[in-house]
């Protein structure tokens, strides 16, 4: 009797544990993973920066829902470098104005390079997103952002730019967030950096 009272109490526990392990997890998980491929290998990210030849690159998002991300791109450092002292989205310069508009399913193989505004990266359903693809599985969406092309958008004379022919580090910054539909309050879920620097 005794062996089968501890057996029962055993089971007890475990279960509880896993229970609690699980919900644990659930609360820790982030609204979006961030990374960079380079010819079909996952390029490694150390304390927020990754050295990339000068040639065309993925930025590869893993999301559990449909949702968007804006995204700071800059040559200038001072959003990235406020963004990693932690200073509120409200204080960092890449983000003083709205967002930006852009197409669909980035045909253009780009990403907008500006100082002052961030663009918006979202997928609301395989009609409606900013990816070039999009694979999908039971709990997650893998979302790939193809960058061949710079687009400057405070040059006037020669706008785009292919990643070749890029002479500076590229910085960005990724941010999650919720919105208040009263106030348009911007309140922050998630932050990443990544510093891209050239080879």
């Amino acid at each position: 009797m005794k062996t089968i009272v501890t057996i029962l109490l055993t089971a007890t526990f475990l279960l509880s544990s896993a229970i609690c392990s699980n919900q644990h997890a659930a609360e820790k998980r982030v609204p979006f993973k961030v990374y960079i491929e380079q010819n079909g290998i996952r390029q490694p990210i150390v304390n927020n920066e990754v050295s990339l030849e000068k040639q065309p690159f993925n930025i590869v998002f893993v999301m559990h829902k449909p949702d968007g991300v804006l995204i700071s791109s800059s040559f200038n450092k001072t959003t990235y470098e406020k963004a990693v002292k932690k200073e509120p989205l409200s204080k960092l310069p890449g983000y003083e104005n709205t967002g930006m508009a852009e197409g669909l399913f980035n045909s253009d193989n780009e990403v907008i390079i500006c100082d002052d505004a961030p663009s918006y990266w979202f997928y609301d359903n395989d009609k409606e997103h900013r990816f070039n693809t999009v694979v999908k599985s039971k709990d997650s969406l893998v979302c790939t952002r193809t960058i061949k092309q710079l687009y400057l958008l405070d040059e006037k004379d020669q706008p785009t730019i292919t990643v070749e022919k890029a002479s500076k580090p590229l910085y960005f910054v990724f941010v999650d967030y919720v919105s208040d539909p009263k106030t348009y309050k911007r309140t922050e879920l998630q932050r990443e950096m990544i510093k891209i620097n050239w080879k």
